[in-house]
């Protein structure tokens, strides 16, 4: 019985982290609702921040014996680092769309990973997956810059939504990298 309460107490830390952070689900839109953290702001205008990340697990024997991989590389929204001021109905959505483009745009980073593991396989597996996330994150930190400024950090709406049709249309790109997705083997080529 002693043993039952220890790891019960031992597993509610990870129970509460699990619950404070929101995976990437196609369909599913942002809410006021998922913004748990205190908004600091007193100001006029309103604010938001949304904390969002990749994670990857990597090593031991599923390295070698899974060729699929995607399962092992996620993407979340961290419920209680996030927050939305208080605003008119106009303002809220216009920033919800803004934090679901970024949300998107950390999806596409988790699905060219994906892909580079699945692809990459060798240099994977040699140099381990590290370098492979630097060049993909390398590469999604100059495109979220890029947004953010063509947004004006989703002020501009039209361009907004034009950002969101483009990512919409990289995701399709890479359904094969979906985290629960198998990628096709790409077929060899007979000289």
């Amino acid at each position: 019985m002693t043993k039952y309460i220890i790891l019960a107490i031992l597993l509610i830390p990870f129970v509460n982290l699990a619950q404070n952070n929101l995976e990437w689900e196609d369909g599913y839109q942002l809410t006021v609702d998922d913004y748990l953290a205190k908004a600091p702001n007193t100001g006029t205008m309103q604010t938001v921040s949304g904390s969002f990340y990749v994670a990857y697990e990597m090593g031991g024997i599923n390295l070698l014996t899974n060729r699929n991989l995607n399962s092992y590389v996620s993407c979340y929204f961290q419920k209680d680092a996030s927050y939305i001021d208080d605003g008119d109905e106009t303002s809220t959505k216009r920033l919800l769309r803004y934090q679901q483009l970024i949300f998107n745009l950390y999806e596409l980073q988790a699905r060219k990973l994906r892909q580079k593991f699945f692809e990459e396989r060798t240099r994977l597996l040699t140099k381990g997956a590290g370098s492979l996330y630097n060049e993909v994150a390398a590469e999604h930190a100059r495109l979220v810059s890029e947004i953010e400024g063509g947004t004006n950090h989703g002020y501009s709406s039209d361009e907004t939504t034009e950002w969101l049709e483009w990512t919409d249309q990289e995701l399709k790109k890479l359904a094969d990298y979906c985290k629960e997705c198998k990628p096709q083997k790409k077929k060899r080529k007979n000289n």
